[in-house]
């Protein structure tokens, strides 16, 4: 029998054991977890106000303070061997592009995965459902590829953090899950169709509401 005195990266129980430790270092800072999201943590100090948020080993710092920033990571720095990659551009599929106007929220890469799987040569539509199709529990045929329609669907659902107007085609859709039929493949594929004509659309942060957005990716 071995006992363990170091997590090391790539067991069962790393992953927890860096959470631990680097959320013990944040405490100590001085921020707080959020209440409604484990991965969220607030320093709120005067006039100084940062977001803390964590995905496994990738981190997004963002706070009107740039110089407070790079102090919190400074001291990160100190016990961890993290990297600061400078202003966010792109995170878990989601394309951040600053213009005058504010920053986009883009997931123009992802649309184009999901197109890829059969539908980058269809034809574009400008709405994302017809307004006469009625999805219901019908009699019509089977759908022959059940893996196709739920990794497609799936992947929509990722989607509309972005792109809020599909939040209500996407969730009809889902509905449908275990007993697919061609009929509901045609939705799927009008929203894909639509994502086509709109690959360009993205949410829009206005400049009042922006924030310093900085990527800091740690290691084990």
């Amino acid at each position: 029998m071995c006992k363990l005195h170091k997590s090391i990266y790539g067991l069962r129980q790393a992953p927890r054991a860096w959470f631990s430790l680097l959320t013990d270092k944040l405490q100590a800072i001085g921020f707080k977890g959020s209440q409604v999201d484990n991965s969220l943590y607030v320093y709120q100090h005067g006039s100084i106000l940062l977001y803390f948020l964590i995905y496994v080993d990738d981190i997004i710092l963002a706070g009107a303070d740039l110089n407070f920033i790079n102090h919190v990571i400074s001291l990160l720095q100190s016990n961890f061997p993290i990297k600061n990659l400078g202003e966010l551009s792109f995170f878990l599929s989601v394309e951040a592009i600053r213009s005058d106007e504010g920053l986009y929220l883009s997931q123009h890469r992802y649309i184009l995965d999901l197109l890829r799987s059969k539908m980058d040569k269809s034809r574009p539509s400008i709405t994302p459902m017809s307004t006469s199709q009625i999805l219901n529990k019908s009699d019509g045929a089977l759908f022959h590829d059940p893996y196709l329609y739920r990794s497609i669907v799936g992947g929509l659902q990722y989607l509309s953090f972005t792109r809020l107007e599909l939040a209500f085609v996407i969730h009809k859709v889902s509905k449908y899950m275990h007993d697919l039929k061609e009929l509901y493949w045609v939705a799927v594929k009008r929203i894909l169709r639509y994502l086509k004509e709109t690959i360009s659309h993205a949410l829009l942060i206005q400049p009042d509401h922006l924030l310093q957005l900085q990527t800091v990716i740690g290691a084990d």
